[in-house]
């Protein structure tokens, strides 16, 4: 009985020593995740301070746009200004926080608009009014995703529109 109370006690230590390495394994990891998503900014963004009030006003004006996509071709310029104004939040948004899901959502929902204005798709408008609901909801409170992963997502989301812009801006100086 004694042999098997010693082995019992020892197993349990073997247990208790795994399972305080693998949280120390968990702990690096996302420490790193971490480090990784502060680093994923774009090149020549300078930031500024997200306006909250302006993003209302954006989500307000997107919503108009999704309604009648028919005027998206109208609005290009101020698509392109709520690119440039939310890449510059993104920029100065700690990761992750609600401040970068509003400014990621709100250049999503342009980049979307825009897309379709170059190439009209259903699948441009639902993106968008995707992208405008998390916009609206993280302006309201909703808790948004504060775990390091969740910051990588939207910083690389970030990257990726800025990069379909570029391309935007190419396949509308095709279309002149």
């Amino acid at each position: 009985m004694r042999v098997f109370g010693a082995l019992f006690i020892a197993v349990l230590l073997a247990m208790a020593a795994v399972l305080y390495l693998q949280r120390e394994d968990t702990e690096a990891s996302l420490h790193a995740v971490s480090s990784v998503a502060a680093d994923l900014r774009e090149d020549g963004v300078s930031g500024r301070a997200l306006d909250p009030e302006m993003a209302a006003r954006m989500v307000v004006s997107l919503q108009a746009l999704v309604d009648h996509p028919e005027e998206i071709p109208n609005h290009v310029d101020d698509l392109k200004t709520v690119a440039t104004t939310t890449a510059a939040w993104a920029a100065a948004a700690r990761s992750p926080s609600t401040e970068l899901r509003i400014a990621v959502s709100l250049r999503s929902a342009a980049g979307d608009l825009r897309s379709y204005g170059v190439q009209p798709s259903q699948m441009s408008l639902s993106s968008a009014r995707r992208n405008l609901e998390a916009a609206r909801g993280a302006l309201a409170g909703d808790p948004v995703g504060t775990a390091p992963t969740d910051a990588v997502r939207d910083r690389l989301e970030n990257l990726q529109r800025g990069q379909q812009e570029r391309y935007q801006e190419v396949q509308e100086e095709l279309n002149r």
